[in-house]
């Protein structure tokens, strides 16, 4: 399934063909680029590297199957940043004594015997060795991103925009015989990195630090890589760039960071609503100084907080010493600003960002096949949020900088007014016990839920995000023995959107009957629908075919 079909308006995005074609180009040219590199016998044992790496994130997603023994298992559940040594197979590649730990912030650290996102570092205990080009490796558990796209979005928005950063794909995880599902799967930050995106002027590659958690320039940054200054002179020439005054501040910044780039990244960090980046938070974050020039590179990273407020500015209060001072002088905010309607124009668009998830969707439904039903249905409601949730950012961008609407938004805006079946539902047992299953009831697809128990409250919910407007929701509903309890949102079986009360209660037994909930919004949000039973017995069925959204 192409998010084009999982949007508001799926018969006016952009062809599913086209994007099929464009993602079959796009594999035809990697394919055709790799089978030269090897029928020349491959170039330089650096471009080979680069070749595999670059095949792993434009391939389809492969399961690593790793395996720790007991006693470094427990060596990670008492200390999780230890690196152990781990077995990893995927597909028919085995690796031995990998070095692997456990990683996240407060947000995203899950214990080993949990979800844990993991490091894996293939060189760590034994010289040289690789997987696929590369040495480092993350798999992110996504636990604060549930479509598990952010970091790709970003990732490509960034690369393609000239801001070097960390590539994205996904894979699947098994850990001492856990099956523990998707994550996401990103190059490490190293000297391969620093070779890759920076390549050296001299033998000697520039300094590459970690921001760490909500650490400034001025707080003594992690070295994680590169042979420039041990005094850490590098960082004290940015922070008195930064800190010059005004008169003579960009010059100063001019000479000790690449201020282009710097000004796009904050651009691409107001576009994605990042808020935890370092223009707005001082974290996740890396920082590099070129060897030759002295400049300061910033890189972003941890990229899966994206997107939550849809309508919020582009032009934020910014809190990294670095971006406040640059941002307080005029000329910088002038350039910043056309920075803002180049990207909306050029890459933050809803053609690209199509584009950019049929290709993503077409790789994962590969590795979709043999997977569990609900995997596919995850996946499924993940790709479409992503695409809703951008593409009403995409929209709000515009109109914050005066921009006409992108010429596919316009499309979509005037197919979101046509009624459309939801799907994507997913099953929220909430409390006693309920029965959520999808079953054939009198022939109709339906979304069945039950209490076997008294005090049950179940639900089947799904999300869209819509522009201001007037709706109704409406299903056909089936109903049989229900004991409904009292009290908001709404008692017995009923649909309704998130927040709200419904007026309408079914109980007792009915045959097949339609309901509507009316609501009205005032400004671009997303809207969770919800199908659910209170009650402390009965069951009922909701007809899936008739379950739809309908703009006034």
């Amino acid at each position: 399934m192409l998010p084009v079909r999982c949007l508001n308006s799926p018969a006016n995005l952009p062809s599913i063909t086209d994007v099929h074609r464009s993602s079959r180009l796009h594999r035809l040219v990697l394919a055709v680029w790799i089978g030269i590199g090897a029928a020349l016998g491959a170039g330089s044992p650096r471009e080979v590297r680069d070749r595999d790496a670059e095949a792993l994130f434009a391939g389809p997603p492969q399961t690593f199957v790793i395996t720790v023994a007991p006693k470094f298992a427990n060596q990670l559940r008492e200390d999780p940043r230890s690196y152990v040594p781990a077995t990893i197979q995927v597909g028919t590649r085995g690796f031995t004594n990998v070095g692997i730990h456990l990683k996240g912030a407060a947000g995203s650290s899950r214990s080993f015997d949990d979800r844990p996102a993991l490091t894996l570092n293939f060189d760590k205990f034994v010289k040289d060795q690789v997987f696929s080009g590369l040495d480092k490796l993350h798999l992110n558990n996504s636990v604060q991103d549930g479509t598990f796209l952010s970091e790709s979005i970003a990732s490509r928005l960034y690369r393609e925009a000239g801001v070097p950063t960390a590539r994205s794909g996904h894979a699947f995880v098994r850990l001492n015989g856990r099956d523990l599902g998707l994550y996401v799967l990103k190059e490490g930050y190293d000297s391969l990195f620093i070779r890759r995106n920076f390549p050296p002027g001299t033998n000697a590659p520039g300094n590459l630090y970690d921001g760490g958690f909500l650490q400034d320039v001025d707080q003594g940054l992690e070295l994680d890589a590169g042979k420039g200054p041990t005094d850490g002179s590098d960082l004290r020439r940015l922070r008195r760039a930064a800190g010059a005054p005004v008169s003579r501040r960009a010059a100063e910044l001019d000479r000790a960071l690449d201020v282009d780039r710097f000004l796009t990244f904050l651009a691409i960090q107001a576009l994605t609503d990042d808020w935890d980046g370092y223009g707005r938070n001082r974290n996740n974050y890396r920082l590099y100084f070129d060897p030759v020039s002295g400049k300061a590179e910033f890189i972003p990273h941890g990229m899966d907080q994206l997107f939550r407020e849809i309508d919020s500015t582009v032009d934020p209060d910014w809190e990294g010493f670095v971006a406040r001072r640059a941002m307080e002088l005029p000329e910088f905010q002038t350039r910043y600003q056309a920075r803002l309607k180049e990207l909306a124009n050029r890459n933050f668009t809803v053609a690209w960002l199509t584009n950019h998830l049929g290709m993503v969707d077409e790789r994962m439904q590969t590795a979709l096949t043999g997977r569990q039903p609900e995997d596919r249905a995850r996946w499924a409601n993940g790709l479409r949020r992503a695409s809703s949730r951008t593409i009403a950012r995409i929209r709000s961008v515009r109109k914050q900088l005066g921009l006409p609407p992108d010429p596919t938004l316009v499309q979509l805006t005037a197919g979101s007014r046509k009624p459309q079946v939801l799907t994507g539902w997913q099953a929220r047992p909430q409390q006693g016990t309920p029965v959520l299953d999808t079953v054939s009831e009198d022939k109709r697809e339906s979304l069945h839920l039950g209490a076997i128990r008294a005090g049950t409250v179940a639900s089947f919910r799904t999300s869209r995000t819509l522009s201001p407007g007037e709706y109704t929701l409406e299903a056909s509903i089936k109903t049989r023995g229900i004991a409904a309890q009292s009290g908001a949102p709404g008692r017995g079986a009923g649909i309704r959107i998130s927040g709200a009360d419904r007026q309408h209660h079914l109980t007792g037994s009915q045959d097949w009957s339609p309901t509507r909930f009316e609501f009205e919004i005032h400004d671009d949000r997303e809207i969770e629908f919800i199908v659910e039973l209170r009650a402390d017995k009965g069951e009922a069925w909701f007809d899936l075919s008739t379950l739809r959204l309908i703009p006034h």
